[in-house]
């Protein structure tokens, strides 16, 4: 029989069924201050499984062997389910094996006394003297100890979960909340200063990196060689270590990998012949906690690195962030990487919407047009295309844009005689 640290036991039904999951991600994800792994260990509370109920069926063999296999039993409770006679059964299953100490209710909507299962409320006799030296024998109700996610809706719960997993944490391993939480937030606040130190140099370090690249592609000395060696050794370093300092802090690691990210595509935009070096393979797999300009600048990367199904699905991911040409985007993207060099294009600029009054006025461009030139100048983001418009556009004079159309599954390329005041358009670069 397979033990596992706690099951989750919750009548099936859809929130109860995402407050389950959530519940697992919340705790397995937790990673514990490193002066608590002394007094617990980690499968005592990473290891948790589903024990969904079809309410008014007994629980089957395997529902009961999973209830015997597990070392804490968490009840999802509310108001509707309060009479299930699933959550009975499991109740009194366990609590004969392990004893109640071990079951913890987590309370999702309504008060504790209508929605706790009746075998949570344990009945307490004592004895009262007065002072004439007569006795009562009085009975009290006493109420579990419960983690309360109560909130107006089930995605505010979900929410306040992530607040409360230390309190479920704590119990899991056997230590008092106020112990994990003195840990946690000491952990936290040693976060925040590595991140302070780490906002404070990593602008300074990459900086000085950008510099040495500059001067050793306009100044061949051997100084500036091995500086710019010294930073992209340092770059590589940080590519491939950075992720493994911080993978027991994940809310640190989003802020890790966008600055790396952002400094790999500030190489890009420099034409580095330095990024196929570098440990960037982990790095620029798609997160989902990535947002639109950290996924585009990924797929970038990856197309500039000719990694064109890596930079297609990327671009896809670009594609379903955006709010209008998301279907258009997807399909351009596609074309424009596997049928344009990002050596000869390196950038591009997609017409998502533009007016037919407009697409008269510059030449007959289209929505699907992607601008790939200005002038004799191939930019490389959307940044030098407008600033070579802004410094190089002479007021009512036209200039050669070189145009990418979609034509079947090929882009075939002209040229547009375009005044830049004219273009008054909705686009997204590539």
């Amino acid at each position: 029989m397979e033990s596992c640290g706690y099951c989750i036991c919750f009548v099936e039904q859809p929130a109860n069924r995402a407050l389950a999951e959530k519940l697992i991600t919340e705790i397995s994800t937790y990673t514990l201050p490193k002066k608590m792994y002394i007094l617990a260990e980690e499968v005592q509370y990473k290891t948790g499984r589903f024990l969904p109920i079809t309410d008014g069926t007994p629980l089957t063999k395997e529902q009961l062997d999973i209830l015997s296999g597990c070392r804490w039993l968490l009840i999802i409770c509310n108001k509707e389910d309060r009479n299930s006679s699933g959550i009975s059964q499991a109740i009194n299953y366990f609590a004969a094996n392990k004893g109640k100490d071990f079951i913890l209710p987590v309370l999702l909507n309504g008060e504790p006394e209508s929605a706790f299962s009746p075998e949570f409320f344990e009945k307490r006799k004592s004895i009262i003297t007065f002072n004439d030296g007569t006795t009562q024998e009085i009975t009290e109700i006493v109420e579990p100890l419960a983690i309360d996610v109560r909130a107006k809706d089930i995605k505010s719960s979900l929410s306040l979960l992530h607040h409360t997993r230390i309190k479920i944490v704590a119990a899991l391993i056997g230590v008092s909340y106020d112990t994990l939480e003195q840990r946690h937030e000491k952990r936290i606040r040693q976060r925040l200063k590595t991140i302070a130190l780490l906002a404070i140099l990593l602008p300074v370090i990459l900086g000085g990196f950008f510099t040495y690249l500059w001067f050793n592609s306009k100044h061949k000395t051997e100084i500036a060689i091995a500086k710019t060696q010294l930073s992209k050794d340092l770059l590589a370093d940080m590519c491939l270590n950075y992720p493994l300092l911080f993978q027991d802090t994940p809310e640190i690691q989003p802020y890790v990998d966008l600055l790396l990210v952002n400094s790999l595509e500030k190489l890009r935009i420099a034409e580095s012949e330095y990024i196929p070096l570098l440990p960037v393979d982990e790095l620029l797999l798609p997160k989902a906690d990535d947002d639109l300009i950290q996924f585009r600048n990924k797929a970038k990367i990856l197309r500039y690195l000719g990694k064109k199904e890596e930079a297609v699905n990327a671009y896809k991911k670009t594609a379903s962030m955006l709010e209008q040409g998301s279907e258009l985007y997807s399909r351009v993207s596609e074309l424009f990487v596997k049928n344009t060099d990002p050596k000869v294009y390196p950038s591009g600029i997609l017409v998502i919407e533009i007016e037919d009054e407009v697409s008269k006025a510059c030449g007959g461009l289209r929505v699907g047009d992607i601008i790939v030139e200005t002038g004799s100048f191939k930019f490389r983001d959307l940044g030098q295309y407008e600033i070579y418009l802004h410094n190089r556009a002479i007021k009512n004079r036209n200039m050669k844009f070189t145009i990418l159309r979609p034509d079947n599954n090929e882009l075939s390329r002209m040229t547009l005689l375009i005044k830049p005041e004219n273009l008054v358009y909705l686009a997204e670069e590539m």
